[in-house]
């Protein structure tokens, strides 16, 4: 068996006690103070909303027939959604209320005809898909937006 050296443990003592000004006791030395934990890991940024803002052109079926339409949207001031809907069939008619949710967004306007008619649409960067509905009418819708 080895003998135990006790001489680096006396210089330790040693060392603490001249630091403090003092020799030396039976007094037991203070319990070391734990070091702070680390700060947690900031959080990943959120990533930015999206932004659907500019000219789309839809593809969707109309009574019975194929129809390219023309969406442009914009972002008022105050944060709500603004814009038109039109095709070489009709001029553009004023979006009455579009909400974005996620990266989905509702638009509600009034069709040629007078009637209510509404978009759904799914955004994926600059593509688009969803329907379109009004009383008696409506079809899946799939898009673009131009650059």
């Amino acid at each position: 068996m080895r003998p135990l050296s006790i001489a680096p443990l006396a210089l330790l003592a040693l060392a603490a006690c001249q630091s403090a000004g003092t020799m030396p006791s039976s007094a037991a030395a203070p319990a070391p103070v734990a070091a702070p934990a680390p700060a947690p890991a900031a959080a990943p940024a959120a990533s930015a909303a999206f932004d659907p803002a500019g000219k789309w052109s839809l593809g969707l079926n109309a009574m019975g027939q194929q129809l390219e339409v023309a969406l442009d949207l914009y972002k008022l001031s105050d944060g709500k959604w603004a814009g038109t809907v039109s095709s070489a069939m009709f001029p553009p008619f004023p979006i009455s209320e579009a909400t974005l949710t996620g990266k989905r967004m509702v638009i509600s306007f009034v069709a040629p005809t007078g009637d209510p008619a509404k978009i759904t649409l799914d955004f994926d960067g600059d593509a688009a898909q969803g329907e379109w509905t009004m009383a008696g009418d409506g079809s899946k819708v799939v898009g673009r937006r131009n650059k």
